[in-house]
């Protein structure tokens, strides 16, 4: 699978979205106003930053899986160097069974029963997906942005491979000798039947299903593997909350530096998407950091934003970028 989870894009005018959350509505206008650019020559990637799936409203509301497709779809069309796609913190819970909740809001249920006869294809999908890309314009493209802890860690994420943690987990299953005393421990400490679990957050039928010990597979490979609480702090950092501006700074410009290494050049600016934005599509968190939010994240959503990052234009800081904010409502 996957050895290089860091793109380096050398060239080419880009089309930067973020957190559309099953948004099918923005989804399309984003994939339209792409096209539309791309036939004409001004734009030469469309880049998602994650969060692509999980939407907030109702099932009706949420066109998680239609959108998900039509990006395999498009990645088949034009290539995974013109339709690009990060992993965010709402795709890798799908990749491991894990599970995903915000209060009493349940993400991944819903999404696991949808996927049906695409599970595969997806979820196959969701394991390629880069973790970065570093732009030659000095830009450095993730999910969820700085984060003090993956600072040392840059290494070790750039060569992340799923299946390692997943194969480990299943070697570990097949050693229980007694997997119903495994299920029953498993529902001692939820409170819960594994069974009703399995069914709710994996949409399997019962014991027979071969996803059915997924759910204790799961446990083990987030509770007991290191390598997996790399990948959730590196996805699910919280940035500048909490701290003080200035030490909050400082972490973005080693993180950078960190990610300059063996890229196409420096890397001066950071853009994320990951936390919503309280006014507006888009905040210049600080020099070195700049939040957008392309639909669900803006506050309203009408004033959802994607960023165009012109080839050879180089960006020195945050407020370099404003300019290049683009609305599509």
């Amino acid at each position: 699978m996957q050895s290089e989870r860091y793109l380096d894009i050398r060239s080419g005018n880009l089309m930067v979205v973020a957190d559309l959350h099953g948004d099918g509505d923005a989804f399309d206008r984003y994939v339209e106003t792409f096209l539309a650019m791309r036939d004409a020559g001004d734009a030469d990637r469309l880049v998602i930053l994650g969060d692509l799936i999980h939407g907030y409203g109702s099932e009706e509301e949420d066109h998680s899986i239609r959108m998900i497709l039509r990006v395999i779809e498009l990645q088949e069309r034009f290539g995974d160097d013109v339709i690009i796609m990060l992993l965010g913190n709402h795709e890798m819970p799908h990749i491991y069974s894990v599970s995903l909740a915000k209060g009493e809001l349940e993400f991944t249920p819903r999404f696991e029963r949808s996927m049906g006869e695409h599970r595969e294809k997806i979820v196959s999908f969701l394991k390629t997906l880069p973790f970065a890309a570093r732009t030659a314009n000095g830009v450095l493209l993730t999910h969820a942005g700085p984060d003090e802890s993956s600072i040392n860690r840059i290494e070790r994420l750039r060569r992340f491979n799923h299946d390692d943690l997943i194969n480990e987990a299943n070697q570990t299953l097949a050693q229980q000798d007694d997997l119903d005393k495994v299920y029953e421990t498993y529902a001692t400490l939820t409170g819960h039947s594994y069974q009703e679990l399995a069914k709710s957050y994996l949409g399997v039928d019962g014991p027979d299903d071969p996803r059915y010990p997924h759910l204790m597979r799961a446990l083990f490979i987030s509770e007991r593997d290191h390598r997996f609480a790399v990948l959730w702090d590196f996805l699910f950092t919280q940035n500048e909350r909490g701290l003080v501006p200035d030490t909050y700074e400082q972490i973005c410009r080693r993180y950078l530096d960190a990610f300059t290494m063996g890229g196409p050049g420096p890397q001066r600016v950071c853009v994320s998407g990951h936390i919503v934005v309280p006014n507006g599509g888009y905040v210049a968190v600080n020099d070195r950091h700049f939040r957008i939010a392309s639909a669900t994240h803006a506050r309203p959503r009408e004033l959802g934003i994607y960023l165009m990052l012109e080839n050879g234009k180089a960006i020195q800081n945050a407020s370099d970028l404003e300019p290049l904010v683009r609305s599509i409502f």
